[in-house]
């Protein structure tokens, strides 16, 4: 009982100290991803079918159950371009909206606030009123339609066409057709950053999506298999630049990303995915164990980013109500990870220090899945843990994490990804190794956050049987 009370005093702490940060960062330029940022975004339970009124709805959601535990991005993922006509997919070509200058611009008839040239600036305010920050997906490079109209390149500074050696440049001479989108190919290619027209069309992208007040950007298709180090230092670069209103960059996908790769660019981005996309399916959680030890071995977690930080990013949370992927219908179905998977997921994203980014329909979220995503005490861990790393298995298909707290507390947390109900221990000696300046006395008090179980105190060892494909996680006191 009275750990329970610690665990919401440190809730309400970190909530108190959340928005102190965030209300820094809104009033003057401070380090930017202090903390793995926390939202919700369309992908999961939308695909890119989202509408306006969809959206808001939903944004309106986010802004009374959870923004109050620092879920402040509400993002529209992919394609918002796009005309939503009989037969279109994710690889469609010559249905998407443009402006004469090869700039994507909402679909009127899902985003009618955007006529007019609006763009998004509407549907941000609407959002930014709500107390929340926006944020929309987009794509590496330039559009297969900008390429086939030859649209004029706009120079942002000048306010008109883009001119260089005498002349007006246009999409065909800073498209790169060789490198097409490898999941898009119909979509987008690689711009040629190194000419002066191709660095001027993406900062005319980028500073327009500044204008809309948009504070969080979704930069998809340059990094993993996609990298483009290029593209990315001009787009940080224009972020940089905006004073007035932060923008967090983030990168995706992560296939294919490592720790190596990840040191490029992390000084460029706030936060860059480190897996494919994750799905409501065992095999997808399970993958996350070895690229999230990789990469907090690396000292990746937390490190230098644009103006403040940078996160490695687990992908979405897809949990509660769902679609599926590449799938022109909204939400229909419930997630298929049994409790005990959908609580190795979220321990998971906790003890890296992922980025948590809500994928279900907030409109149909039921109790159990609030209750996943709005814990305290892996709110707690998410945002303010230290020491974060895997500990290492004492067994075949177990894995162990472990982090230190603000108070003091050690955070254990076993996981099984057997087949069967599987017996778990390490002994308290092994955890003091793990934490070089630690000095842990042979017994810990702990209690078990996922049943409530307080164990009392534990003598040299901390044990307990797990679940299929479960976790158990522990807050221990051993000073």
């Amino acid at each position: 009982m009275k750990l329970f009370a610690l665990s919401n005093l440190c809730f309400f702490s970190s909530l108190f100290l959340y928005r102190i940060a965030s209300a820094n960062a809104d009033g003057r330029e401070t380090e930017h991803a202090i903390l793995p940022p926390r939202g919700w975004n369309s992908y999961d339970s939308f695909c890119w079918i989202i509408s306006e009124q969809d959206f808001l709805q939903s944004a309106d959601i986010v802004a009374k159950r959870l923004l109050p535990h620092g879920y402040e991005y509400v993002v529209v993922d992919y394609l918002w371009y796009r005309k939503k006509v009989k037969d279109a997919h994710i690889d469609s070509e010559g249905i998407d909206l443009i402006d004469e200058w090869g700039r994507m611009v909402p679909d009127p008839d899902r985003w009618p606030s955007s006529k007019g040239g609006k763009g998004f600036t509407e549907v941000a305010k609407k959002v930014h009123d709500m107390g929340l920050k926006f944020g929309i997906h987009v794509m590496k490079g330039i559009s297969n339609q900008a390429v086939n109209a030859n649209t004029l390149i706009y120079d942002y500074d000048k306010k008109g066409p883009y001119t260089e050696a005498g002349r007006q440049w246009r999409a065909q001479d800073i498209a790169i057709k060789e490198k097409p989108c490898a999941w898009m190919p119909h979509g987008f290619m690689a711009v040629n950053t190194k000419l002066g027209a191709g660095r001027a069309f993406l900062r005319s992208l980028h500073k327009q999506y500044a204008d809309w007040s948009v504070d969080f950007v979704k930069h998809d298709c340059a990094f993993g298999d996609d990298l483009d180090e290029g593209e990315i230092s001009v787009v940080s670069e224009v972020f940089k630049g905006e004073h007035n209103r932060p923008i967090i960059y983030s990168l995706s996908p992560g296939t294919s990303a490592a720790p190596d790769m990840a040191q490029k660019i992390n000084g460029l981005a706030n936060m860059y995915r480190v897996t494919g996309d994750d799905w409501d399916s065992w095999p997808d959680v399970a993958a996350h164990f070895s690229v999230a030890r990789d990469f907090a071995a690396a000292n990746m977690i937390g490190s230098q980013g644009l103006k403040g930080r940078s996160w490695p990013d687990l992908d979405m949370l897809p949990l509660g109500w769902l679609t599926d992927a590449n799938s022109t219908q909204g939400p229909y179905r419930a997630c298929k990870l049994t409790l005990d998977e959908q609580k190795t997921q979220m321990t998971l994203w906790a003890m890296a220090k992922s980025p948590l980014m809500f994928g279900g329909d907030v409109r149909k979220l039921d109790d159990t899945t609030y209750g996943l995503i709005t814990n305290p005490t892996i709110l707690e861990i998410d945002h303010y843990s230290s020491n974060n790393k895997d500990a290492g298995a004492n067994a075949t298909g177990v894995r162990s994490w472990i982090a230190t707290g603000r108070q003091g507390e050690i955070y254990l947390a076993f996981f099984n990804l057997n087949n069967a109900k599987t017996a778990i221990s390490a002994e308290i000696a092994d955890l003091g190794k793990a934490l070089p300046g630690w000095k842990l006395n042979p017994s810990c008090k702990g209690t078990e956050i996922w049943s409530g179980k307080d164990f009392g105190v534990m003598q040299k060892s901390v044990s307990t049987e797990v679940e299929t494909h479960g976790c158990a996680l522990f807050v221990l006191n051993c000073k």
